[in-house]
């Protein structure tokens, strides 16, 4: 049976069909919880409270939209996921370069485009940074400590600071350049 049937008839108050989607992407969503919490203790129960979110939400889920339900749940699943490593203090346990950035709500075309402009202006902009104001940006962003961004390129913490100041005063003067607004940042 479809995706589809199933939802419209949980729609249409079957609640019983629920089991046959908790059937079918239970196995993937739970691989998937435990990729991103790394944590066997947490994988169940977070799964059971993504199933959950999902029967509750399902009234609102519109195949029109044009987003599959897989896609939908595990966008619902990510999320759930990251909060509840919020709260539990365990981000150092998520790879955040490995998870797609996904947003808590299905955008439109307008919002996709706004944020794909958004990223080429940021990406430009670290382009045209000079160095060592670039390396040391891209460092930090990539998680390393000051001190490690310190002993990496020989200089004090103090610099590393200076420079990730400047950094960030020049990312802000190059993308309010590209976007028509003047900014006294310098570097």
């Amino acid at each position: 049976m479809e995706d589809l049937q199933v939802i419209q008839r949980v729609q249409g108050g079957d609640t019983e069909a629920f089991a046959i989607l908790v059937s079918h992407y239970q196995r993937n969503l739970l691989n998937f919880i435990h990729r991103l919490v790394r944590d066997e203790a947490l994988v169940e129960d977070l799964g059971q409270e993504i199933f959950l979110d999902a029967f509750r939400g399902l009234s609102r889920f519109n195949p029109e939209r044009g987003v599959p339900f897989a896609a939908w749940l595990f966008i619902l699943a990510r999320n759930r996921c990251i909060s509840e490593l919020r709260a539990r203090s365990l981000r150092s346990f998520v790879d955040m370069d490995g998870i797609p950035e996904l947003p808590g709500s299905l955008p439109d075309a307008e919002e996709l485009f706004l944020e794909g402009e958004r990223r080429e202006a940021l990406r430009r902009s670290l382009e045209q940074l000079p160095e060592p104001y670039r390396e040391t940006i891209l460092q930090s962003l990539a998680g390393k400590a000051l001190d490690e961004i310190a002993a990496k390129d020989g200089v004090s913490l103090g610099t590393v600071k200076s420079r990730l100041f400047r950094a960030k005063e020049g990312l802000k003067s190059l993308i309010g350049q590209m976007y028509g607004r003047e900014s006294n940042g310098r570097v």
